[in-house]
């Protein structure tokens, strides 16, 4: 065989062997590219997701910020004075001295307001200029700065409102605090059959309790107080069948959270 038939017996066989490799080489060249379009989409979708999800963030401290206002009258056990006087019988000298008191606690709310209103308004005026762009860090600052004037204001009020409350007889703090007491622990334990007898030890028990707070109960304070004596209440005066049936119920009130 002549020198030029090997050559183009060579070109031939280097044709043929060369082109299956040059498309298994294609086939990993594209099926790297797709892996790393792939990986792309995925960092895109990861940051579409984070950026959705601090807008979302964002929206929810705003409106929570947007709702915080610090109310024009602040109400209290004192401020209907007719239902006070019905519930727990005020002497006219109590009545006189609530009165002064109640006075001299809306002088001191006119005397915050007019030192910090100006200031709460222009830092709720500082969260609608933010956009979702900036984040909700500086979002929430701001909420806690005006939850924190809410609150300074809202004490100024809660201080007073005690030492009214003082002014009452532990009998007459009594009266006002045990029906709340009895309401939240009939509450509680609704679901259970309770005897008139178990009705009764549990308004003796928050008659007692009541006697022994010193400040008008409401709010947080009401729950926190009641804690107590749903332990009590629990351990002392529900029977081995109704406390069994109580925390079944509460295990399916907590499944039932969950599921939400």
């Amino acid at each position: 065989m002549s020198r030029n038939t090997w050559l183009v017996v060579g070109i031939a066989l280097l044709i043929a062997l060369g082109s299956p490799m040059t498309g298994e080489a294609k086939k990993k060249t594209r099926d790297r590219q797709s892996a790393k379009k792939t990986a792309e989409n995925k960092l895109k979708e990861k940051d579409r997701r984070k950026t959705e999800q601090a807008q979302k963030e964002f929206e929810k401290w705003r409106q929570e910020g947007r709702e915080i206002e610090l109310p024009e009258n602040v109400g209290s056990m004192t401020d209907v004075m007719a239902e006070l006087g019905e519930k727990v019988g005020l002497t006219e000298q109590q009545k006189k001295k609530i009165g002064e008191m109640r006075a001299v606690r809306d002088k001191a709310l006119e005397r915050w307001d007019k030192a910090n209103r100006k200031n709460f308004d222009a830092v709720k005026a500082q969260l609608d200029k933010l956009s979702a762009g900036k984040g909700t860090r500086t979002c929430k600052a701001i909420v806690g700065r005006l939850n924190a004037m809410r609150k300074a204001h809202a004490s100024i009020a809660t201080g007073y409102e005690r030492k009214m409350f003082e002014v009452l007889t532990a009998e007459q703090r009594a009266k006002w605090n045990a029906p709340i007491l009895s309401k939240l622990l009939m509450q509680e334990f609704s679901s259970l059959e309770l005897s008139e007898a178990q009705t009764a030890k549990i308004d003796s028990a928050c008659n007692a309790r009541a006697k022994r707070c010193s400040f008008p109960l409401g709010g947080n304070t009401s729950a926190q107080t009641a804690a107590s004596l749903k332990k009590y209440v629990y351990s002392s005066i529900l029977t081995a069948k109704q406390r069994k049936e109580y925390a079944a119920t509460k295990k399916q009130e907590k499944a039932g959270d969950r599921n939400r």
